[in-house]
């Protein structure tokens, strides 16, 4: 269930290892963690890609963050999750995820992070970052 992901390398792919302490009373991985595997993401394709590019006055924020669940989680196991762009605008990034335990999609997820200036802590423009960004879209998913 990657439609051709694996081999796209605008898509960056994190593991991450289920670990007991991520069960709720339930028995399954608590859908915070969820939140955690797209964070993951997200933090390394700003540092492999993004990061370097920006002012040191500026940060990311997340402006909105929705997931859909799947499939549930049990311990012990790994996933690994899919984070691509999907859109690049003027001063924030959308970004997909997808998270995989096996072949099966455990959860897909929306993320939009915008660009803050420091001083102000309000948006600015990505500049580079988004001229940088622009190239790394993937447009369907």
């Amino acid at each position: 269930m990657t439609n051709g992901f694996e081999a796209d390398p605008r898509v960056l792919w994190s593991e991450d290892v289920l670990r007991y302490r991520d069960t709720d009373a339930n028995g399954h991985v608590n859908n915070a963690v969820f939140a955690a595997f797209c964070e993951s993401g997200r933090v390394q394709f700003f540092a492999t890609h993004l990061t370097p590019l920006l002012t040191p006055d500026t940060f990311f924020v997340i402006a909105r963050f929705v997931i859909d669940y799947r499939a549930e989680l049990h311990y012990p196991g790994r996933v690994r999750t899919a984070t691509w762009l999907a859109r690049a605008g003027r001063t924030s990034l959308g970004f997909r995820h997808r998270i995989l335990t096996g072949d099966t999609v455990a959860g897909e997820a929306e993320s939009i992070c915008v660009l803050l200036s420091k001083d102000t802590r309000r948006p600015v423009p990505l500049g580079a970052a988004g001229e940088a960004a622009a190239r790394l879209v993937v447009e369907a998913a």
